[in-house]
């Protein structure tokens, strides 16, 4: 076996609109190209499951998370240690049981609008958090897979590690 266990894929991918539901409102939102450029070069983010802050298992601080934007959406690569909560979350994906990622996000500029009863909310920045590996996202594109092949993300996650050690 291994010792890294590797997972990539899409946590959204730019211009999709997904209908939030939070507390008493409902909105449509949607981010644009750059919305995190700013925020991934921090290095602070985590992945979770579901969301869940006690269930962080990999962060971008230790070189497990890679992100990136590119003309698609925001990209992703997580390596994980083959250890075997990892082995049971890979094969959950690998199966295609979880298949979805979702972000988790702060501070986020946008420019709302209202078309009828309908809230618009299109974000231009925001800080990214963290992203999870779920089940139903809302953002239906996101997409998470075992193995990477994302050349760009192999090459920032190889520069990143260089420069770490």
């Amino acid at each position: 076996m291994t010792n890294i266990l590797v997972i990539s894929g899409y946590a959204l991918c730019w211009n999709e609109r997904a209908c939030i539901h939070n507390n008493q409102e409902r909105f449509y939102e949607q981010f644009l190209p750059g919305a995190f450029v700013d925020s991934i070069k921090k290095r602070n983010q985590t992945v979770r499951y579901f969301h869940l802050s006690s269930l962080d298992f990999a962060s971008a601080e230790t070189g497990q998370l890679t992100l990136c934007e590119d003309e698609r959406g925001l990209s992703f690569r997580i390596e994980l240690d083959n250890n075997h909560e990892n082995r049971l979350l890979y094969n959950l994906i690998r199966d295609r049981q979880i298949c979805h990622v979702s972000v988790g996000f702060k501070n986020a500029e946008y420019k709302e609008s209202k078309r009828g009863r309908q809230s618009f909310r299109l974000i231009q920045r925001a800080e990214l958090v963290e992203i999870s590996i779920v089940e139903n996202p809302a953002y239906k594109t996101s997409i998470v897979q075992v193995g990477c092949n994302n050349s760009r993300l192999e090459l920032i996650s190889k520069i990143d590690k260089a420069l770490s050690s």
